[in-house]
């Protein structure tokens, strides 16, 4: 799609949102020489990316501002699926693209790749016939590989940026010298069947997340990013499992703080692993990950600079 064309299904679909998880759209110029420019409400703490990541030396967030921002996401992508007359899917929901403004509050942002699918009471799918358009590590596999665009490809991008949001690592980082970490979905994945999740813990949240609040928000997390769409929950359950998992949180903290003791021991961070991901389609994915063909050549258009597809 020519930038025009981003810019024009961006203001169609922030035209019709009025939720306040969704960036609010001030006006716009759109030209036909592939021109113009889109001017949005000021938002004055960057993006999630930058607090996770320290970038521009954000201080760490601490965890329950982290859940909050959690469910303020959850609330708008809930509201893209089901709150207005036709689906919408992001189709790139990943930190960048999430804005914090004075109070922390969330906002989605960016809809230039977004699709308007059926209507939201119907369980239709949208089948796409344009080339696949989506991030490295947020890219729900079913969609790479069929092009078979479904509000659970948002929730796996969701469950992307819930790994994010408790490691404080990419969900796609080249960078790192452990192959198996690379890719932040299969490596949690594999740390939750082996029993070794306290492993991809931000070290600065160790022992200042309740052990009861930890299980909720890991299952939920990894539900997400199962490989088949069918098995992932809707984002409505997503939405009410975290405000569970802040509700416990807070139940543990009055807790600890009646008796003195705040920080959580660090072996109770246990869970058991979600079954329902064995299936042919997983076994495609999760061999060409690990074979010396990289993701990025699944199935998959070229790789834009900026990780997109």
């Amino acid at each position: 799609m020519e930038t025009s064309d981003l810019l024009r299904n961006e203001v169609l679909l922030l035209g019709q949102l009025h939720h306040p998880n969704v960036v609010r759209l001030i006006g716009y110029c759109v030209e036909d020489d592939d021109k113009g420019f889109l001017v949005f409400e000021f938002i004055v703490n960057g993006n999630l990316g930058d607090h996770l990541y320290g970038t521009n030396h954000h201080e760490p967030l601490p965890w329950k501002q982290r859940l909050k921002i959690c469910i303020g996401v959850a609330r708008g992508l809930h509201h893209l699926h089901t709150g207005v007359k036709h689906t919408i899917i992001h189709r790139n929901v990943q930190t960048f693209k999430i804005l914090l403004d004075e109070k922390l509050e969330p906002k989605l942002s960016d809809f230039g790749w977004s699709k308007k699918g059926p209507p939201s009471l119907s369980k239709a799918l949208i089948r796409l016939d344009s080339r696949v358009a989506g991030t490295l590590g947020y890219l729900d596999p079913e969609y790479g590989m069929f092009g078979v665009l479904t509000d659970k490809s948002d929730v796996y991008s969701f469950g992307a940026v819930l790994l994010e949001v408790l490691c404080a690592r990419k969900a796609w980082d080249r960078k790192l010298e452990v192959e198996e970490q690379i890719c932040l979905v299969r490596w949690a994945r594999k740390c939750k069947r082996e029993g070794t999740i306290n492993e991809i813990i931000d070290p600065y949240l160790m022992g200042k997340i309740a052990p009861e609040c930890f299980m909720v928000y890991a299952d939920i997390a990894t539900s997400c990013v199962r490989n088949r769409g069918e098995h992932r929950p809707t984002m409505g359950e997503v939405q009410v499992c975290l405000e569970h998992a802040l509700e416990l949180q807070d139940r543990a903290d009055a807790a600890a703080a009646a008796a003195g003791d705040c920080n959580y021991c660090v072996d109770e961070y246990t869970c058991n692993a979600s079954s329902g991901d064995a299936s042919p389609i997983d076994m495609v994915w999760e061999t060409a990950s690990e074979n010396t063909t990289s993701a990025e050549e699944l199935s998959l258009e070229t790789a834009m600079p900026d990780g997109q597809i």
